[in-house]
C-alpha cells in the first residue's frame, strides 16, 4: 500500500426507492430506471497503519433524509456493510437511489451491533502490538449533508476520532550502546471504552469504563504507537512502562489525550531505571 492519501471508489452503491422500508433489500422491477451512485472514500490524514484502506476492511453506511435525526433503524439505509477488495468497495446487498436530499454517515470498523446512535460503545484493543489489534482500534468517521441524486461520485472524507500516542525512546546521558531491539512498551491506567455519537463523530470516555493497560505497536526500535480513547489523565500515576532485558522502566505522567490528535511522549532511558524520565511533548492534529 502507498503511504499517501488514496481515494477509493465505492462501486455500485444505490439508495432505495421511495416506499422501500428495508434498505438492504432490492425491490423488484424498474431496474433500468435506477441511477447507481458511487462514493469516493479518502482519509483526511492516513489511517493508523499509515496506509490507505486495506483488503477485507469493512465500513458501515447510514443514509437518512436530509435534516432528520439519525436513528438505529428507520433510516433510508441502516448500517449497510461495504467490504473492500483492496481497491473497490461492494455492499453486501444492492441499494438504490431515489430523488430527494439525504444525509450520509460512514464509519470504520464496521459493527453489526449498533443499538444507540448517541452512545455507541466502541472498545479499543488492549493488545495493539499486532497489525490487527492496532488497526481495529482506529475508529474513523465521515459525513456528508444534503446530498442529492447525481451521476457523479459522492466524496466521503474520513477523519480519526480517537487519539494516537507516539512514544519515542531516547538515550540519556551515560547510556551506552543502542536502544535495545527487544523493548516492549505499555501505556497504563487508560480507559479503553469509548462512547461515540454517530451523527457527529464526537467521542468521549464511556461512563464507568474500566482502565486497562495497552501494549503498543512497534514502528522501529525507538518509536512505538498506540490508539487511545480521548481522556484526561490528571493524577500522577504509572503511565508508560518500557520493558527490556528483564528490566522494567516505569514512569508517571499526566496528559490530556484529545480527539483526532497525536501526542508525543519522549522517554529518556538510563542504565539506572530510577533515573529514567518521561517528557510529555506537544500535540498535533495531523497524525502523521
Amino acid at each position: 500500500m502507498k503511504s499517501y492519501i488514496k481515494a477509493i471508489a465505492l462501486s455500485s452503491f444505490i439508495l432505495p426507492l421511495a416506499g422501500s422500508c428495508n434498505s438492504d433489500n432490492e425491490p423488484a422491477g424498474m431496474k433500468d430506471s435506477r441511477r447507481p451512485i458511487a462514493f469516493t472514500c479518502m482519509i483526511g490524514t492516513t489511517r493508523a497503519t499509515d496506509t490507505a484502506f486495506e483488503k477485507d476492511d469493512e465500513i458501515g453506511i447510514y443514509v437518512a433524509e436530509a435534516g432528520t435525526m439519525l436513528q438505529p433503524a428507520g433510516n433510508i439505509v441502516n448500517n449497510s456493510c461495504f467490504i473492500s477488495d483492496g481497491s473497490v468497495w461492494t455492499a453486501r446487498r444492492p441499494l438504490y437511489w431515489n430523488e430527494g436530499s439525504y444525509d450520509i454517515y460512514a464509519y470504520y470498523p464496521y459493527s453489526d451491533n449498533v443499538a444507540d446512535m448517541e452512545d455507541y460503545r466502541f472498545e479499543i484493543q488492549e493488545d495493539q502490538s499486532t497489525h490487527e489489534g492496532f488497526t481495529l482500534s482506529d475508529f474513523i468517521w465521515a459525513s456528508e449533508k444534503d446530498i442529492m441524486a447525481s451521476e457523479t461520485a459522492v466524496p466521503l472524507v474520513f477523519s480519526h476520532r480517537m487519539s494516537k500516542a507516539l512514544i519515542r525512546l531516547e538515550k540519556g546521558e551515560g547510556y551506552e550502546g543502542e536502544i535495545p531491539s527487544d523493548c516492549r512498551v505499555f501505556i497504563h491506567s487508560t480507559a479503553t471504552t469509548a462512547s461515540i455519537e454517530l451523527a457527529t463523530g464526537n467521542v468521549s470516555t464511556a461512563i464507568y469504563s474500566p482502565c486497562h493497560t495497552i501494549e503498543t505497536f512497534k514502528k522501529s526500535d525507538t518509536e512505538y504507537e498506540a490508539i487511545v480513547v480521548p481522556q484526561n489523565i490528571e493524577s500522577r500515576r504509572p503511565l508508560v512502562e518500557v520493558v527490556t532485558g528483564g528490566v522494567s522502566y516505569l514512569m508517571e505522567g499526566k496528559i490530556s489525550f484529545k480527539q483526532g490528535y497525536r501526542h508525543t511522549l519522549v522517554v529518556t532511558l538510563s542504565k539506572n531505571p530510577s533515573q529514567t524520565k518521561i517528557e510529555i511533548g506537544g500535540s498535533i492534529g495531523d497524525w502523521n
